[in-house]
């Protein structure tokens, strides 16, 4: 956005990274890692914390970052130490313009509040905004977001491991709805747990949700210099004004996150629908790139 050319290109520089760490075994040992690593101290935490609130959310912070760590777990095994410093190296690529940043952080506020005009319009009650008093509180949450709320311990996996492997062997669209299936089903045990966002949600709302999403996701990386840092932005921003605008689904206004929902599968179509301007990062250096 700060340049003519909205994409911006990275060479591939610095020690390979081998094509194991993409492979099929190397995904497949990514997406065993991340569900066993989440599911499994979801479980623990599920079954302690009623007698230990405190370390049972502990560990549902800890079983969050289970995508993440995979993805450095993968890399490492296949590579070795130098190849995950420029692994890191390459997420963490902060030269992307600002104005990447911007549109990272206010599309999801601006569809959630689109989404809350036209449930007014259909005669729906706004939901309550437990942030509108406590300003100073909702603008230090974004940071408990991205370090403890989800996009710290999943990007660095989804957009940082996964969506760069696949794209060396299908398109950018292709990868985006498979990371989307796969992050979808990852959040599954959510759905029955006490307390968790996802306990109020229909789970196929969600998939359809968190599937458009990824594409949004996928279509921001692609432009990026596959950077995760915007992703993050993304991410924190998502997460965190569904809770400030109160987007997040209860028993009486649930229409709003099926509003939201349906705003999303419509930019997804049109992101999938219209052609690339300039070639993508991942087909202009061919197919056999390494992830991230």
């Amino acid at each position: 956005m700060s340049g003519s050319d909205p994409v911006v290109h990275t060479e591939h520089t610095g020690p390979p990274i081998f094509a194991d760490s993409g492979s099929n075994s190397g995904i497949a040992l990514f997406v065993v890692l991340s569900f066993a690593w989440t599911w499994g101290f979801g479980f623990v935490a599920s079954q302690i914390s009623t007698g230990s609130p405190a370390l049972g959310a502990f560990l549902m912070i800890v079983a969050g970052f289970g995508p993440s760590l995979a993805g450095v777990a993968v890399v490492a095994v296949s590579t070795g130490r130098s190849g995950v410093h420029h692994w890191i190296g390459r997420c963490v690529n902060g030269r992307v313009g600002w104005g990447w940043y911007v549109i990272a952080f206010l599309v999801s506020p601006v569809v959630m509040v689109i989404a809350l005009a036209l449930n007014g319009l259909m005669g729906g009650s706004l939901p309550a905004f437990p942030a509108a008093s406590q300003i100073p509180l909702a603008i230090a949450n974004f940071g408990l977001v991205l370090v403890i709320g989800g996009p710290l311990g999943e990007e660095f996996g989804w957009r940082g491991y996964l969506m760069p492997t696949l794209t060396a062997r299908m398109s950018w669209r292709a990868a985006s709805l498979g990371v989307g299936v796969v992050w979808g089903l990852w959040h599954l045990p959510l759905f029955f747990m006490d307390g968790t966002a996802q306990a109020q949600m229909s789970i196929a709302i969600f998939l359809i949700n968190i599937i458009a999403g990824s594409v949004l996701f996928g279509w921001l990386f692609e432009r990026t210099a596959r950077s995760v840092f915007p992703a993050l932005v993304m991410h924190t921003s998502l997460n965190a004004f569904a809770g400030i605008l109160g987007i997040v689904p209860k028993a009486t206004t649930e229409l709003p996150y099926i509003l939201v929902t349906g705003l999303l599968v419509l930019i997804a179509a049109v992101l999938l629908i219209l052609p690339d301007r300039t070639q993508s990062h991942g087909q202009a250096r061919g197919r056999s790139q390494p992830p991230c």
